[in-house]
Formats: structure tokens, C-alpha cells, sequence
């Protein structure tokens, strides 16, 4: 007589088995003929499933979490990744005999820029002003601030031109200075309003014009990096006033194209004391 094959799921059967589910349950699950669950019962030497069995309804997550149990994660990191309670976690370990965890979380290693974070964000500054200006993974910052305790800054109360009204200050002259935060080497001025960084030079010129400018804005007077709207400059209005300084000074209007046959009208520049030159040979000439 030829001996009968067992079941391709007889294993999946068995642990079913083993946590006290009866056959309609465990055949329903594993879309198999209630027959067959029987008879593995019947070869394991189980006896009939109790009747608390019949109603109760597996976890929507069970296979997830037994997967998890199998490659030895612990009752508290499933419960991060399945949101099951702890309780029923426990009970499918012991039921499916899996035995204790053996993924075990290692000691959060602390962060190289941790204490400038913290300080920052104590500061005040907000989660992306500080990621910007360490370099650091806002991930990060948001898990050294659940650590720390610290709550996230209120809303910002001033309006744009209010806070950077608030980080000048009027010089002598007509001029204004920007008291905020720098970058770079070269210290150019910044500021950070509700998660953006803002041009300071940018909110002075569309404070005197009312319009976005068009190129690089910077300041036309003698003091550096003045922020005074009066003073600041886009790239057309830049060209119409040193334009109009090399002809004050008597500098012969500049020629339709330059030596190398560019186009003035569109690469030719002014420097700041009037001096007609073409950026596009300049800027050859600065390369490498």
C-alpha cells in the first residue's frame, strides 16, 4: 500500500493547533478543507479545541506578528511596528512555543552635534532651522527634542517685514544694519521665518517696489551688506545707475558688443564705479 504524503501545510497546521484554535478556524485560515485539519489533529493526538475557541476571532495582524516572533523581535518592538497590545503578543509567543526574543535594541548611541542641538532648540529655533544650520537629519533633532523634553516653539507672531524690521537697526546716514543671524565666510545676512530662510536684502527691495526682483539684490551704497530699502539694488535697477554714474563721469556710452562680439545688451554689466565691462569674458576669465 502506497503511504499517504502529509499535507504541504501540515507544519502551519500544527502551530495552529498548538494555540487552541479548533479546525473551522484554522481550515478557514489556511483556505483548506476542514478534513484535513482534523486529521492532523487526530495524528498529533490533540484533542477537540475548547468551546472559548469556536468565537474567538484571530488578531487582524497575527501573521505579521508571528512572522516578527519567528525572527526574534521582542512583545514591545512588535507592539511598536503592529500596535497589539503586549498581552496578546505574550499569549501567541507561549502558544507557538517561539521562546524569548533575541533581536535585542542596542543603547541609542548619542548624536556628534547632541549638545548644540539641545542647546538650539532651547534656544527656541525651531526643528528645520536648527537641521539647517548644524547640517544634521531632522529626524534627529525631532528625536533629541522627545528626549530632551523640549516643546516645539510657538507659532511665529510677527509678520515677515515685522521680523525683520526687528533684526535692524538705523546707521548713520540713511543706512540700516542687519543685527540677525550670518552664514558662510562671507557672513551674508538670513533670516528663517516659519521654516524658510528669507534674503534680508530681497524684503527690503520688495518693501520699497512691491514687486519680486529680478537677479542678484544687493546693497548700492558704501556700507557693507547695508539692508536699508533705499539702498538695495536688483540686477536691472544696479545696471540703470552705473549706467547712468559712467555717464556722469563722461565715460563714452558703451558699444553694442564687446571685443568678443557679445551682446552688451545682455551680458554687459557696470562696476560699481561705472566702468562698462562684459560679464560673460569676465567670468571666462575668472574660470579655471
Amino acid at each position: 500500500m502506497t503511504r499517504q504524503q502529509p499535507h504541504p501545510k501540515v507544519g502551519e497546521i500544527r502551530a495552529l493547533l498548538e494555540e487552541g484554535l479548533n479546525n473551522r478556524v484554522i481550515a478557514r485560515r489556511l483556505d483548506i478543507d476542514v478534513r484535513v485539519v482534523a486529521q492532523a489533529r487526530k495524528d498529533a493526538g490533540l484533542p477537540p479545541a475548547p468551546r472559548s475557541s469556536w468565537t474567538r476571532r484571530p488578531h487582524p495582524k497575527e501573521r505579521t506578528i508571528r512572522l516578527l516572533l519567528s525572527e526574534g523581535y521582542t512583545d514591545t518592538a512588535i507592539r511598536e511596528r503592529t500596535g497589539a497590545d503586549v498581552g496578546t503578543i505574550a499569549r501567541m509567543r507561549t502558544a507557538g512555543h517561539f521562546g524569548p526574543a533575541t533581536i535585542i535594541r542596542r543603547p541609542q548611541r548619542v548624536h556628534p552635534k547632541d549638545a548644540e542641538i539641545r542647546a538650539l532648540l532651547r534656544a527656541g529655533r525651531s526643528g528645520n532651522a536648527v537641521a539647517l544650520e548644524l547640517g544634521v537629519d531632522r529626524a534627529a533633532v525631532r528625536r533629541i527634542r522627545a528626549e530632551a523634553g523640549i516643546p516645539k516653539p510657538a507659532a511665529q507672531p510677527l509678520s515677515l517685514e515685522e521680523k525683520w524690521a526687528a533684526h535692524t537697526r538705523p546707521v548713520e546716514g540713511g543706512h540700516r544694519e542687519w543685527t540677525g543671524e550670518r552664514v558662510g565666510e562671507s557672513r551674508t545676512p538670513v533670516m528663517r521665518y516659519r521654516e524658510k530662510s528669507y534674503s534680508p536684502f530681497v524684503i527690503a527691495f520688495r518693501q520699497r517696489t512691491g514687486r519680486d526682483p529680478v537677479g542678484r539684490v544687493q546693497a548700492e551704497c558704501d556700507l557693507h551688506q547695508c539692508v536699508a530699502p533705499e539702498h538695495v539694488e536688483d540686477e536691472p535697477g544696479r545696471t540703470r545707475l552705473r549706467e547712468q554714474l559712467s555717464l556722469v563721469m563722461g565715460r563714452a556710452p558703451r558699444k553694442p558688443r564687446c571685443r568678443r562680439g557679445h551682446d552688451q545688451a545682455e551680458h554687459g554689466r557696470y562696476s560699481p564705479d561705472g566702468v562698462p565691462y562684459c560679464q560673460t569674458c569676465h567670468d571666462g576669465e575668472a574660470g579655471p
